[in-house]
């Protein structure tokens, strides 16, 4: 029974061992799993840093590019400019040739003059500080009425005063090197000296030649468009004086600019002849006399005459009978003595229409033919117009019907007063 116990008790330690071993494994591969994990952590956050520093690599890479690139952009845009700044300098100087000559010029001129003039004061026993001043003074002087009459060109206004001023500075300048220049008094160099306070002021209004909308800048059209508008204003001065002083005095009514100046002259003539341009009450009695002779050279009165021109007007001719249309006078009603009129030899037997209706209808050419009615109520209409049947004419007749036969129309005239006569 003991060697029972013994065996037991060395199984139960053998299996406490093994057991022993099998907790020792456990614990080792679990240290050994964990220090896997850790080992792959490890291995994990230095593979995130290593990325993390090659992104960060990368955008500090594509920084340093779109620096490169900015910077490059900025060399050719500043570049760009430059050229553009070259090339506009280049074609001002290649305009403005005469300004930069008019400066060498005026830089060649102003110095021996300065010179000069410094050394004629100072001779005169003043102190230097005085004698520049003057000096400058009288250069300067000039050089201020140049650059403020070249203003007042280019605004549009008056110039003459500044011009004045400049060549009374440079007058008094040359002056003062002419009577102090060394050498004979009177010589060449006295000349010279006087001619070079002048050379500046004089090539700078040389230069000014021809700029600022002078002559020079406006095309031949433009000029002779302007001078006969110059021409055209001083005929309507001349010829009619009532209606230019009052279209003098509405353009000056009226703020600058405001009125168009053919209005003002519309409105000028309306308000001295009371019409439109062109009439006057001596026209509108002229016409009236010419009136009266056309109508009795028609053998009929002034208000006859005007409804014939009246039903000219309205019944324009065609030609009738597929012939030309005739053309009606400017001096008086077709079939008038004007000229282009049509005559009553012209509305012969052929039956032309002398105005035409534009139904296109002809009148008979058969004196014995019925009337037609329709041709009976455009003569009663006639009439009414006329005031009455016995101001009806074969010849307007003809031409309220269209044309058509001299006997026929005679019919037609007398059936439409016997018709009058039997009413009342």
């Amino acid at each position: 029974m003991s060697t029972s116990y013994r065996e037991e008790r060395r199984l139960d330690q053998k299996a406490q061992r093994e057991e022993d071993r099998r907790d020792r494994l456990a614990d080792a591969e679990v240290i050994r799993q964990e220090r896997l994990a850790q080992a792959e952590a490890a291995r994990i956050a230095e593979e995130t840093r290593a990325e993390q520093r090659r992104k960060d690599e990368e955008a500090e890479k594509q920084e340093r590019a779109r620096r490169r690139a900015e910077r490059k952009q900025d060399r050719a845009r500043a570049k760009a400019r430059r050229k553009k700044t070259r090339a506009e300098l280049l074609a001002r100087l290649g305009t403005e040739g005469d300004t930069v000559g008019a400066l060498v010029v005026m830089m060649c001129g102003i110095v021996p003059a300065l010179y000069f003039q410094l050394q004629a004061l100072d001779g005169e026993g003043l102190p230097g500080t005085i004698s520049l001043c003057l000096a400058v003074m009288l250069e300067a002087g000039a050089w201020v009425a140049t650059v403020s009459g070249e203003r007042a060109k280019r605004e549009g206004r008056p110039v003459a005063r500044f011009r004045v001023v400049m060549w009374a500075c440079a007058t008094f300048a040359a002056a003062i090197n002419y009577s102090h220049a060394p050498g004979p008094s009177g010589g060449w160099l006295a000349w010279v000296l006087a001619a070079a306070s002048y050379a500046g002021v004089f090539f700078w209004e040389v230069r000014g030649w021809g700029r600022h909308g002078t002559k020079g800048t406006r095309t031949k059209a433009q000029r002779k468009e302007t001078r006969r508008r110059r021409r055209h204003d001083r005929k309507r001065r001349r010829r009619f004086p009532r209606v230019y002083n009052r279209y003098t005095d509405i353009l000056t009514a009226n703020p600058f600019g405001t009125i168009d100046t053919e209005e003002a002259w519309r409105t000028a003539w309306r308000d001295e002849h009371g019409a439109e341009i062109g009439t006057t009450a001596r026209v509108v009695a002229r016409r009236g006399h010419a009136d009266k002779a056309l109508a009795a050279a028609h053998g009929v009165g002034v208000e006859t005459l005007a409804v014939e021109q009246l039903l000219a007007d309205i019944f324009p001719p065609d030609g009738g009978d597929g012939g030309p249309a005739p053309r009606r006078s400017p001096n008086g009603p077709n079939g008038g003595p004007g000229k282009g009129g049509r005559t009553a030899k012209t509305l012969g037997r052929k039956g032309k229409r002398a105005t035409g209706r534009t139904s296109g209808r002809t009148a008979p050419k058969v004196p014995d033919q019925p009337l037609d009615a329709a041709h009976i109520a455009q003569v009663r209409a006639l009439a009414d117009l006329l005031g009455g049947a016995a101001n009806l004419s074969v010849k307007n007749v003809r031409q309220t019907i269209g044309g058509g036969n001299f006997r026929y129309a005679m019919r037609l005239r007398d059936h439409v007063k016997a018709e009058r006569k039997r009413t009342r």
